[in-house]
């Protein structure tokens, strides 16, 4: 390839406007359950932030924010038919969420994550809040009777490594040499959005079930109601 830099970087842009032409034309977008959501996490930052009791609760509050604008972004680059970069970031909504809940009873953990540059394993995480003894403290402290998983284990490790495959570029994953590589196909479109309402439907459920915030969070969103009570 001998263009210029810039031209091969015009020509980008002008193909992705092609693609978010193509998905304006779509006459049912199928985005209203995965905006409720984001609009109740958003809400569920707020109110947790009204509520918290330690330093290290303002680290946690942070969480819900970036969680509401990764997953505007994921659904934005989708629509421009920037595939793996929405899934990159869809990765990165699932796991601050369950970091979310993780961090809130942990607080040593959450200034090791915020000071000291910890990772957090996700299987982890995922373990500690759907353990006996993590439900016990929720049940205890909400006056609830909470007897499965906090969140699916199956189904959040599935869809975790599969977008993990995504991040990593496990060849499976590339699209650089199909036909249709970097252009907007609607039925990918609908698998993709698919997925952001199981991810994000699996967060707000598993929030209100920990806070026990329905409510609050319900007169925010008043149509959440319907869907997550």
């Amino acid at each position: 390839m001998n263009k210029e830099p810039r031209q091969v970087m015009i020509e980008l842009n002008q193909k992705f406007n092609v693609n978010f032409n193509e998905w304006k034309s779509l006459t049912d977008p199928k985005l209203e359950y995965s905006f409720m959501g984001l609009n109740c996490i958003a809400a569920i930052g707020d109110i947790l932030n009204d509520r918290k009791s330690s330093k290290h609760h303002e680290i946690c509050c942070k969480i819900y924010d970036e969680i509401f604008s990764d997953g505007v972004s994921s659904i934005y680059l989708a629509s421009n038919a920037m595939d793996k970069p929405a899934n990159i970031v869809l990765r990165r909504v699932i796991e601050l969420g369950l970091a979310a809940i993780y961090l809130w009873d942990m607080p040593h953990m959450a200034f090791s994550w915020n000071h000291h540059d910890q990772n957090l394993s996700f299987t982890e995480m995922l373990n500690h809040v759907n353990s006996k003894g993590y439900i016990s403290y929720i049940n205890n402290e909400n006056q609830t009777n909470i007897e499965s998983e906090l969140i699916s284990s199956s189904r959040a490790q599935k869809i975790y490594g599969t977008l993990s495959d995504i991040v990593h570029g496990k060849i499976t994953t590339f699209e650089s040499s199909t036909p249709e590589r970097f252009q907007f196909v609607e039925d990918e479109w609908c698998q993709f959005v698919t997925l952001v309402e199981e991810v994000i439907g699996m967060l707000v459920k598993a929030f209100l079930r920990r806070f026990d915030i329905a409510q609050e969070v319900f007169n925010k969103v008043p149509q959440a109601k319907k869907e997550f009570s």
